[in-house]
């Protein structure tokens, strides 16, 4: 922390031309953070690959499996106002991959618990906001410790109640932590987004600050369950806001988990409260209440537009965060390296069975190397492993619930009656596997661009292979969507390159990433967030620009 004299003018420096820093004169008492904490992504899988450590890895995930398995099946309360409420409904959740293993009984919250918990949020809102920025901070930072202690069991129980691989479930609260992280590093940096702006004139006084609205409503999906969870509750809850958290009726128990953390690390009673339900019961009673100032989102279009709409309609001022899916395309050039290109769409494709609004979905090859690029595909679709997310060597992962089977099966029967399936299309019932899910992942071709199966996102392992003449039509189909989420180039042209970045309508958007072609954004370096009907605001989560969204500017003039 550095002291400056009255009047002084702090100059620029490195770090304010990255972070965007205002610069500002600066009075006696007030201190600044000019260099924020360090942050670095937690990243555990690849540290310990580097460590040639994957054994250790693999045994402590592995253990965490069997204690979490020992625990399960247990009653879950909802949590209003610091304390544990029960209610006269119940839901049972089972794991996708094995539907006899029963995560647990849930309570079952209705519009009653939603007033409730929005009453203790917005009491709890005046005292939450005269927090100071450290004090704050160290709530995050306690909560982000304890999941790195924890992060093995947490790794764990999203394997089991929603169905990801073990690298991927770890990643899913690798980038929680990163968001605490992150979240912190820049509200610290920017002293909690209020700054001395001096006298404009003589005898005046002005001070700039962003505030918090009130209450948030925070809505989070199951294929995430603990990253969006945490990301989004704690975007809302650093700034200033206090919240009441609606997690998906399919993955309560991590959202559960996160709350009694945050309870750990020092989160006052009623900032943030935790009440679980369906859409209907929950959801739309929530979004509607009328102390609700905002919403965080993550979802389908139809419900988040159906969010923005009702906010218009009840005259709400206040903003709805959302981010809303995507059908992300892939051009593969003639000069792209195949089987870099191949690698890539199939780790979008088909890694977590195409659960995610990033996954790759469409891919537009030049005609010239379009049967080499599918036969390789179709090759490497085949070879996957399908089988239950704690398996170690499992990469197809179970589909989350009965209707996300069934959309499976009605789209590769359509892509069979329309296109051409090279493989896939078939539930999985071999073994074991007959208690869960499993599907096939599904390569299809003949699709005409304008078909609604290389239109409408499906979050299934689904892909679409189209030819196109060259770049200008790739990059104009690619663009010819409501969507504009996640998008990929293959090409080693450096001409190509860059005429894609500039013309491709994406929020994110990456070249020759064999890693994944769409999918795997990290905190800070790749913020995750759409354009078109991707997103609400074209803020990213896990960016610079995202937290100011949860705070409304307010200046303040003093004649002295």
């Amino acid at each position: 922390m550095q002291v400056r004299s009255a009047g002084e003018t702090r100059m620029p420096t490195p770090s304010d031309i990255f972070y965007g820093t205002p610069i500002y004169n600066t009075p006696p008492t007030h201190r600044y953070n000019v260099q924020p904490r360090e942050f670095n992504n937690e990243l555990t899988y690849l540290t310990q690959q580097q460590a040639d450590n994957v054994e250790a890895f693999h045994q402590a995930y592995e253990e965490a499996v069997k204690s979490v398995r020992e625990s399960l099946g247990g009653s879950h309360p909802l949590q209003i106002n610091g304390e544990a409420v029960e209610t006269g409904d119940t839901f049972t959740v089972t794991s996708p991959g094995n539907q006899n293993l029963e995560i647990g009984e849930f309570a079952e919250g209705s519009e009653r618990e939603v007033e409730a918990a929005v009453s203790a949020a917005k009491a709890a809102a005046p005292d939450w906001e005269t927090f100071d920025v450290d004090s704050r901070v160290e709530i995050f930072q306690n909560a982000a410790d304890i999941m790195r202690d924890r992060k093995y069991e947490l790794a764990a129980t999203v394997s089991l109640e929603n169905g990801k691989n073990r690298t991927e479930a770890m990643a899913d609260v690798d980038e929680a932590i990163d968001f605490l992280d992150f979240y912190s590093s820049e509200f610290e940096r920017a002293n909690g987004y209020e700054f001395d702006t001096g006298e404009p004139t003589p005898g005046q006084h002005t001070t700039n600050l962003l505030r918090p609205y009130g209450v948030f409503a925070v809505i989070s999906p199951f294929n995430f369950p603990m990253a969006l969870f945490v990301g989004m509750s704690a975007g809302a809850l650093i700034t200033g806001n206090t919240v009441v958290a609606k997690p998906a009726s399919t993955t309560p128990l991590v959202a559960r988990k996160y709350v009694d953390i945050l309870e750990e690390a020092g989160l006052p009673d009623g900032v943030l409260n935790l009440v679980m339900g369906g859409g209907s019961d929950v959801g739309q009673p929530l979004v509607e209440h009328e102390d609700v100032s905002g919403v965080a989102f993550t979802g389908s279009r139809g419900v988040g537009l159906h969010i923005q709409e009702s906010f218009m309609e009840l005259g709400k001022r206040g903003p709805v965060i959302a981010e809303l899916g995507g059908k992300n395309p892939v051009i593969v050039s003639d000069t792209a390296d195949i089987d870099e290109a191949v690698e890539g769409v199939k780790n979008g494709a088909f890694s977590f069975s195409g659960q995610k609004c990033s996954a790759t979905s469409r891919v537009y090859v030049y005609e010239s190397v379009i049967d080499e690029f599918t036969d390789k595909l179709v090759t490497e679709a085949e070879e996957l492993t399908i089988g239950p997310a704690t398996d170690r060597d499992t990469f197809v992962s179970p589909l989350i619930n009965d209707g996300a089977l069934e959309d499976y099966q009605e789209i590769t029967e359509q892509a069979r009656n329309d296109g051409t399936v090279h493989t896939g299309g078939n539930v999985v019932t071999d073994g074991d596997l007959d208690a869960g899910r499993f599907v096939e992942p599904t390569v299809v071709t003949d699709i005409p661009h304008e078909h609604e199966l290389a239109r409408e996102e499906h979050f299934l392992p689904f892909v679409t292979i189209h030819p196109v003449s060259g770049l200008e039509e790739g990059i104009e189909k690619s663009n010819d969507s409501e969507y504009g989420l996640c998008a990929g180039l293959f090409s080693t042209d450096e001409t190509e390159i860059d005429h894609w970045f500039d013309e491709i309508e994406s929020g994110m958007c990456y070249v020759n990433r064999n890693q994944s072609a769409t999918t795997g954004a990290l905190v800070q370096a790749q913020p995750f967030g759409g354009w078109k009907f991707s997103g609400t605001t074209g803020k990213f989560a896990g960016g610079y620009w995202y937290l100011q969204q949860f705070m409304r500017e307010q200046s303040r003039t003093r004649v002295e």
